[in-house]
């Protein structure tokens, strides 16, 4: 995904303030980023309010829009809820699609929203697993459960993706870790660029996520 400076998103987060303001029968702008807060605060201070930078834990469930021209409208396709924890992530820095991005700035601790999300600011015309097609419009609707402008500890994916803790991973592990949290398979191209040595295995020096202490080290 491409990566989106502050300042940008500040300035996108404006295009989208009329279509954030709560009505009673929100009307959908086909082709554009449309947010319905249908509960919790208006207004709040900057501290309980999500900015590009900031860390959020929000729950989530994705659809697919009714309006969508791809896919099977009104689908489930994943859901924070079924997992039983909060989705976490900085805003602005690229790690969630677009739409999220631009679309939760200016949202408040507590707010619930709807956010439909047109094709190019979601996952375009690759779409993402069998659920998400090409060209589908997407539908999340969002609790922002916290907001802060402090990063949490880190996570150690090592740890949750090494489900044999035997200090590798494998395809299998990492194609289970992806299907159980985030509801589609591996990304294309992720195995090939961790596995630099095209050993078949994905060592602790070669993974790129966050992993905590070298499970080797930690024994000692």
């Amino acid at each position: 995904m491409m990566k989106y400076t502050a300042a940008v998103l500040t300035l996108l987060s404006v295009a989208v303030a009329v279509s954030a303001e709560e009505t009673a029968d929100p009307k959908v702008i086909p082709g554009k980023l449309n947010v319905h807060r249908y509960e919790g605060p208006k207004d709040c201070d900057d501290d309980d309010k999500i900015m590009a930078g900031k860390f959020v834990k929000m729950h989530y469930t994705g659809s697919i829009h009714e309006s969508s021209e791809a896919g099977e409208k009104g689908k489930k396709f994943d859901s924070s809820l079924d997992r039983g924890n909060t989705f976490d992530f900085q805003v602005g820095v690229g790690q969630v699609i677009k739409g999220w991005d631009v679309g939760l700035v200016g949202l408040c601790k507590g707010v619930k929203a709807n956010i439909v999300i047109p094709p190019d600011m979601g996952y375009g015309d690759q779409g993402a697993g069998a659920d998400i097609p090409g060209g589908a419009t997407l539908n999340f609707d969002v609790d922002v459960v916290e907001i802060s402008g402090v990063a949490p500890p880190g996570p150690n994916l090592w740890k949750e993706i090494d489900f044999d803790e035997d200090g590798k991973l494998t395809k299998d592990e990492v194609e289970k870790f992806f299907q159980e949290k985030h509801g589609n398979g591996m990304p294309d191209g992720l195995w090939d660029n961790e596995d630099k040595d095209k050993d078949g295995f994905i060592s602790w020096d070669e993974f790129g996520g966050p992993k905590g202490t070298n499970p080797s080290e930690a024994e000692l």
